[in-house]
């Protein structure tokens, strides 16, 4: 038996990429500090509108959690007493949010009568009111300074720490490695497709880079393509996006089916054309891809760190399937009429916006090429073909300089709370 330990760090977090580049590098950085050895650190997976389900799961294999809370059970455990006699309540602590609304970590302090201080990582903020309630709150950059501080939250509980995902960036294979490992010769171009960590990603963005894997395999001869699986996608998902696969009506789209070669997962499209599925994540293959497809979120700017060129894909072709809150969320349950209006509102509200990307987001330029809208298939397979074509894959890795990896900022948002 260990030590029993006398306070509790409840952090609280949402979705995949919150989860994976937020949780997973301040808790690996914990792990190390003479303060981990005092706290039973607590993990709440609060209900969330992008979450994949699987977040729990994924979280399991972080070293240093205690324990993990999913969404339905975080929900039970706001009535009266719930969390205090699951879990007990220490006397000292801390709660922490990496993810998702701050209201989440000020409605559990109230519930469950605890004195910790809050502190919170964000890139956004939330509701007015919330965030004076908490002791610090760690932000990326000045800009997002700037919109606290219009708020009226004093300087003082500011911290700039830079981009949290920077400290996920690290490799376990070298280029020579990941390919040799592949069988990929120097030449070949190793392309890999980011297919998205949510069902319904997956479900419709699989059978499209599927069809596009499949023109550019007959136009080039060096064109290697690989899809890269997120840990939160199980592979009943892929078998169901397999199958649907040609009778997706929004898109040109391609089934495959699903098979077991020399131990890795492959997407057998025919008997010569053959996918592999590779795990692990960009700190296992980064190094070796030359250029990613990948759908928008969290892994553009870990692509970006890595200095990896990318085409970042954004459909709307079926906007009633994206995850809206508020009345966007509401009109898909109003029959008949509702599913039409959502489509016409989420199209002019996405307009509002200029990019997808994050790359292009945070530099409020074009560093990457993005397809953002109502596309067709073939919009991604010319693209991608005019990019390999014309090598335009070295311009967009040099725009990529602007990126810089060199910093933790997980390890400063530790030394922040606990020295």
């Amino acid at each position: 038996m260990g030590k029993k330990k006398a306070k509790d760090l409840v952090i609280f977090s949402n979705s995949p990429g919150e989860v994976s580049t937020w949780v997973a590098p301040v808790v690996e950085r914990l792990v190390k500090h003479p303060a981990a050895a005092q706290y039973r650190t607590l993990l709440v997976i609060h209900p969330c509108q992008f979450a994949s389900g699987n977040e729990p799961f994924v979280a399991k294999s972080f070293p240093g959690i205690d324990i993990i809370v999913p969404p339905k059970q975080y929900m039970r455990s706001l009535i009266p007493g719930a969390w205090k006699r699951r879990y007990g309540v220490k006397k000292e602590g801390v709660i922490l949010s990496l993810g998702g609304s701050l209201k989440h970590p000020v409605v559990f302090k109230k519930r469950v009568h605890a004195s910790y201080p809050l502190y919170a990582y964000t890139n956004n903020p939330d509701l007015p009111g919330r965030e004076k309630r908490y002791e610090r709150i760690f932000v990326r950059n000045e800009y997002i300074q700037d919109k606290y501080l219009k708020r009226g939250v004093p300087e003082e509980k500011l911290l700039i720490v830079g981009d949290l995902v920077r400290s996920t960036i690290v490799s376990k294979k070298d280029r020579t490695d990941s390919r040799r490992e592949l069988g990929i010769a120097e030449q070949e171009k190793m392309v890999v497709f980011l297919p998205g960590s949510r069902d319904f990603e997956v479900l419709f963005m699989l059978p499209v880079f599927l069809r596009v894997i499949d023109d550019l395999l007959d136009r080039f001869g060096d064109f290697r393509a690989f899809v890269l699986k997120s840990p939160f996608v199980p592979y009943d998902w892929i078998e169901q996006a397999l199958a649907r696969g040609g009778k997706i009506k929004e898109g040109d789209t391609l089934g495959g089916t699903l098979h077991r070669e020399d131990g890795s997962a492959v997407i057998r499209l025919s008997e010569k054309k053959k996918i592999r599925i590779l795990e692990g994540g960009l700190e296992q293959w980064g190094d070796g891809i030359d250029m990613a497809v990948t759908l928008p979120g969290s892994n553009t700017i870990q692509l970006a760190y890595r200095k990896i060129p990318m085409l970042t894909v954004m459909p709307l072709n079926r906007p009633d399937i994206i995850p809206f809150v508020g009345v966007l969320a509401a009109l898909k349950w109003i029959p008949l009429v509702g599913r039409p209006i959502l489509k016409k509102a989420a199209l002019a509200y996405t307009r509002r916006f200029k990019f997808a990307a994050l790359p292009n987001i945070y530099q409020n330029r074009e560093i990457v090429p993005e397809l953002f809208g109502v596309i067709k298939t073939e919009d991604i397979t010319n693209l991608l073909a005019k990019i390999i074509e014309n090598d335009e894959m070295a311009e967009i890795a040099k725009r990529l300089d602007v990126f810089d990896s060199a910093e933790d900022p997980a390890d400063k948002i530790v030394r922040a709370i606990w020295g």
